[in-house]
């Protein structure tokens, strides 16, 4: 007679050795006599159980409906596809992350062009193609797709941001596009004159045939002998695409019409934001934050603040550390000049990272 009866535990791939045909144990899932050890096989799981010949074809093989689930859905042709082999070789990993992310449309690489174009030596300030896909998303995610920009440019955010804001409104099922009183709307402001222009033109392309194959060859057609950009009169243009609004405004001072919406006195049916994004003067920064933070007239509480340029080129470090070369030994008189108005730039910028840090008001 054997020494020990039912089934023995063994360490290899049996799992158990069945010694007699006495059922000692309970099945895991149904609790029925069995006598039988497996390993679930979910192999993530790998639970050790007892478990009956009944749950082990219906559990197919695991130990409860999730990890059945877990095999099922493992099993599917979308776990099942290979990652095809890329013949695209990337110099760096801003380049390799645009390549793995969803493509924009091709109307921001005209934005672009039509920028170094018009506003040559303002180039550098356009948003790049990451930071435009930031934008957008985070426009997306809005509460309502409501979003203050306060210097606007050329458009290139302006429509990033409103290409999200028709996001955010199909996500929370509004058809009618928003405006001033409420809804998917985006504010930008902007004093440069020319920049209005070429940022309305922009706009008025998007808002017209959307921004697809159409709006990039009109948006191709404003350089060389193409259509121009035409001189807006008005300080206020305002656009719809799909069910988001957007209004772009000509100020002489960005700064003192936030406040000015703040206090009350250009707030009239101006619903608050879910985002602000300032983009304008460094040095005034913390009077921006502080136009949004006084109350909830301009920024919804719990709404985002997105500063542009918090970094400056790197020389914050140099600022935070003592370390800034303060000698213009061997520049001209142009480049000294550049090479003082970035160390007052980059000065006023870390003073307002180290102010914003120890604001209570936000995080």
């Amino acid at each position: 007679e054997p020494m020990f009866k039912g089934t023995n535990y063994v360490f290899d791939g049996r799992v158990g050795r069945q010694i007699t045909d006495d059922a000692l144990g309970d099945c895991l899932t149904c609790e029925a006599k069995t006598n039988l050890l497996s390993n679930c096989m979910n192999s993530n799981c790998h639970k050790r159980m007892v478990q009956c010949d009944n749950c082990r074809d219906s559990y197919r093989g695991t130990c409860s409906e999730v990890c059945k689930n877990r095999v099922i859905n493992n099993e599917s042709s979308f776990f099942e596809r290979k990652p095809s082999k890329s013949a695209v070789k990337y110099d760096n990993l801003d380049e390799y992350a645009l390549g793995y992310s969803t493509p924009p449309s091709g109307l921001y690489e005209e934005i672009k062009k039509n920028t170094a174009e018009y506003m040559g030596s303002g180039y550098h300030m356009i948003s790049d193609t990451a930071q435009g896909r930031l934008l957008c998303n985070l426009a997306s995610m809005a509460r309502e797709g409501r979003v203050l920009e306060i210097g606007g440019f050329t458009g290139y955010a302006t429509c990033c941001f409103l290409e999200g804001a028709a996001n955010a409104a199909d996500a929370i099922g509004i058809t009618e596009p928003g405006s001033r009183e409420g809804g998917p709307f985006v504010m930008s402001l902007e004093r440069d004159g020319r920049a209005v222009d070429i940022a309305a033109s922009h706009l008025k392309i998007m808002t017209s045939v959307g921004i697809g194959k159409e709006s990039v060859e009109e948006a191709a057609g404003m350089r060389g002998e193409g259509t121009g950009v035409p001189v807006v009169e008005s300080d206020s243009l305002s656009f719809e695409y799909k069910s988001a609004g957007c209004e772009l405004v000509r100020v002489t001072d960005a700064l003192a019409y936030v406040e000015a919406m703040a206090s009350g006195i250009e707030a009239e049916n101006v619903s608050p934001f879910d985002m602000a994004f300032i983009d304008a003067d460094k040095t005034r920064f913390l009077q921006y934050v502080e136009a949004c933070l006084s109350n909830d007239r301009v920024l919804k509480k719990g709404g985002i603040m997105i500063i542009d340029n918090v970094l400056w080129k790197g020389i914050v470090l140099d600022v935070n550390n003592g370390t800034l070369n303060i000698s213009n030994d061997g520049l001209d008189d142009k480049e000294a000049k550049k090479s003082r108005r970035a160390r007052k730039l980059a000065t006023a910028v870390h003073d307002f990272n180290d102010a914003i840090t120890n604001d209570s008001r936000v995080e």
